[in-house]
């Protein structure tokens, strides 16, 4: 009896399976064509709309933006906006005459980095530092291409950056909240790298590599998205602070920036004096 209940069911429960993952495949392919399309739509619905506001700024009417016959890829308008990206990462772009700034971050908090660069044409050229929001410790040069009408970069150099292609798109609601360094120190005035606490309500993640200063700061929240964010560079010589700062569009804050002047007062502890642009800050603590 048991080899013939194996012999006779054993076909029919094989086939079952079989059946089963087959239709279990089909409707996760299913899920993600539908999801691919979601996502393709609400991109092309977005462009749409940056082309619409483009041609308001210039002061021409618009009737129908699919019946206007304009070049759109030779055009390059300004790239600050909200970034996803093929790394999986949130990248928040700042574009100011012909400088490039961001701050990128993946929502695991593996990494975080900031990026400054020029743009000529469609190309962008810069540096990125990876900042103690995340764990990875890299940096290096990055070259990137602008997409059509600056619907996204994609990258032409850069062998140590992970991510390859970004697509501009609407901010999302809720974005990453503020969360413990994933590298640093204390209790070392020669190297300021780690997580400080501002007297302004901000978290700062500063880097020190030799004399060279990087850091992204944000205001502290619990959900949503910040009130402001910003990026800063500059050097710190003899516990001396020269730096220049910028906002970036993961808070709603939108300043050009400006200067800051500080001293390191101890191995925890700065202090900014000379602040122009805006910016709140006074004290740091670490």
């Amino acid at each position: 009896m048991k080899t013939n209940f194996f012999g006779l069911k054993y076909p029919v429960l094989t086939t079952l399976l079989a059946s089963v993952l087959l239709f279990t495949n089909c409707e996760k392919e299913a899920i993600l064509d539908t999801k691919s399309e979601a996502i393709i739509t609400e991109q092309d619905d977005f462009l749409k709309q940056a082309k619409i506001e483009y041609l308001e700024e210039k002061g021409i009417d618009i009737i129908d933006i699919d019946i206007i016959d304009i070049d759109w890829c030779s055009i390059i308008p300004n790239l600050s906006g909200y970034y996803s990206a093929n790394d999986g990462g949130h990248y928040y772009v700042r574009h100011i005459g012909n400088k490039i700034y961001w701050f990128g971050e993946h929502p695991s908090g593996i990494w975080a980095n900031v990026f400054r660069g020029t743009i000529d044409g469609k190309t962008i050229t810069g540096a990125f530092y990876d900042v103690p929001k995340g764990s990875i410790q890299g940096l290096g040069s990055l070259v990137l291409s602008v997409k059509c009408f600056g619907s996204g970069f994609t990258k032409v150099s850069g062998a140590n950056f992970g991510g390859s292609n970004w697509t501009k798109t609407t901010k999302p609601t809720n974005l990453p909240r503020p969360r413990i360094a994933g590298f640093g120190v204390r209790n070392d005035e020669n190297n300021l790298t780690g997580r400080w606490v501002g007297d302004d309500g901000g978290i700062y993640y500063i880097r020190q590599i030799h004399n060279q200063i990087i850091w992204f700061g944000e205001r502290n929240f619990r959900n949503g998205q910040p009130a402001w964010s910003n990026i800063a560079w500059g050097s710190n010589v003899y516990g001396g602070l020269w730096l220049d700062w910028i906002d970036v569009p993961k808070g709603s804050a939108n300043s050009a920036g400006g200067i800051l002047r500080g001293h390191v007062e101890g191995p925890n502890y700065i202090t900014l004096g000379h602040n122009t642009g805006g910016f709140g800050g006074g004290r740091l603590w670490r």
